[in-house]
């Protein structure tokens, strides 16, 4: 086979050279070349760069970690970082400059990943594929641009802070020369446009395959889709996503829910896949929630007391090797720890990104907040879940049920500070212990991370547009 160089973007700072995953790719592709004449042309060369793009969302920086983490300890009311060697310190405490090396990594990171996906996207396929193989390919591109896209948004973004409307840069095709490399932020309205547009290419170039779950499927575009649309307090849309999944998948049953988390294709619409040659070990996620690992971030006592006591998802373990718990807790019950989310310490379990009862949420919130539906659907929706957690089903629905049940069923999967300040929510700023220390209330500039102070200086256009405070 003759040897392939794919054309990779350099974007000055922003974005280094991209590139594929080992273990995703052709041996014969070269990784850190960049290419002048060769673009991709087959549908292999397209299908093994989309692979690379999902390992690329591995990273420590983004989903293998930091990104989850985030959403977690900034000031949420489920989890807390204890700081413990020296993990997640400036994230937890508000302490963050524009030189933080969590901020600056995770942007260029997800950039990385915006990058593939462009090329994937741009590819021009002459080797007679069928259109359906290239957009089956081409809308799991697009999916991963808005998701990337979105969650830039969510850390970078001003919708929270003093500027409200300040978003981030958007990059959609090669830049061919990085010395005349300039561009300016976006709007947030611009950036809302950018997503909804590529996530509606990538429904409508995707088709549903239940039974796939390491590729972004329509059901798993729809979910997203929800996702998105309930950030943006577009209720009528994340209903409208919403339930068309919800009328395709079910809640995992109680007697398989804490081994699901170890079971590949369990538990999940869509879930990031590892192995053994992708595993992150002590860079990964599950180290940092581990009491074997760093032990870096602990549950609140407030959300482990309230739980029922018949609650699955708040049983205990007996020691390290029990497997049929999801806490644990140290002797002195003093400290809980989620383990049963990330169950492999070295990192080799596929990472579940995507979830039913997500989604299912989602749509009760949607109907409680007017966006369509009944409220028979939304109690039959968050009783399906909490009959599969073995506890008591509701008789009504309010938003308060919806919040606790979010709280409950979501922890540790990096969503509860995007929920509370969705609900108009104080952050509270949480000490090493746990104790409440500072109030961070809508348009402290905190809520946002500083755009890295390497890319305000080496792109001209983003020169005066760093976030406020920063």
């Amino acid at each position: 086979m003759k040897k392939i160089i794919i054309l990779v973007t350099v974007l000055s700072s922003l974005i280094t050279t991209v590139s594929c995953s080992d273990d995703f790719t052709d041996p014969q592709l070269q990784q850190n070349e960049i290419i002048e004449d060769t673009p991709i042309t087959t549908l292999e060369q397209l299908q093994t760069f989309m692979n690379g793009t999902y390992a690329l969302m591995r990273n420590q920086y983004y989903y293998g970690c930091s990104y989850i983490v985030y959403g977690e300890v900034r000031g949420s009311d489920e989890m807390f970082s204890n700081g413990k060697s020296g993990r997640y310190l400036s994230v937890s405490q508000f302490t963050m400059n524009a030189d933080d090396g969590q901020a600056t990594q995770t942007w260029r990171r997800i950039y990385r990943v915006i990058a593939n996906a462009n090329i994937v996207i741009n590819a021009t396929i002459t080797d007679g594929s069928s259109e359906k193989s290239i957009n089956e390919i081409k809308s799991q591109a697009y999916a991963v641009r808005a998701w990337a896209y979105f969650d830039l948004i969510k850390l970078y973004g001003q919708k929270y802070t003093q500027d409200k409307n300040l978003g981030v840069p958007i990059i959609l095709d090669y830049i061919k020369d990085p010395v005349s490399f300039s561009i300016a932020r976006s709007t947030l309205d611009e950036c809302y446009a950018q997503i909804e547009s590529d996530f509606q290419q990538a429904y409508d170039k995707s088709e549903y395959s239940l039974g796939t779950k390491q590729t972004l499927t329509k059901g798993a575009i729809a979910a997203l889709m929800s996702r998105y649309y309930l950030y943006k307090e577009d209720y009528k849309n994340v209903y409208k996503y919403a339930s068309e999944v919800t009328n395709q998948y079910a809640p995992i049953d109680k007697g398989l829910y804490v081994t699901s988390w170890r079971i590949e294709g369990l538990n999940s619409i869509f879930e990031l896949a590892y192995g053994v040659s992708g595993s992150l070990g002590t860079a990964g996620i599950a180290y940092i929630f581990s009491m074997d690992g760093y032990a870096n971030t602990r549950v609140l006592p407030s959300l482990v007391n309230a739980y029922d006591p018949e609650d699955i998802r708040a049983t205990i373990k007996k020691d390290e090797k029990d497997k049929t718990g999801m806490l644990r807790q140290n002797s002195s019950k003093s400290s809980t720890y989620l383990e049963g989310k990330y169950p492999v310490l070295t990192g080799e379990a596929n990472q579940k990104l995507i979830r039913y009862e997500e989604v299912a949420l989602n749509q009760v919130e949607a109907i409680l907040m007017g966006g369509g539906g009944s409220n028979d659907e939304a109690l039959n929706l968050i009783n399906g879940i909490r009959e599969q957690r073995g506890i008591a089903p509701l008789t009504s629905v309010t938003m308060d049920d919806l919040k606790e049940e979010r709280r409950k069923e979501l922890v540790g999967e990096g969503f509860r500070v995007w929920d509370l300040l969705r609900w108009n929510k104080s952050l509270t700023r949480l000490g090493l212990t746990g104790e409440k220390e500072d109030v961070l209330s809508e348009g402290d500039y905190r809520l946002a991370f500083p755009i890295p102070r390497s890319e305000v200086d080496n792109n001209p256009g983003l020169s005066k547009q760093q976030n406020k405070g920063y």
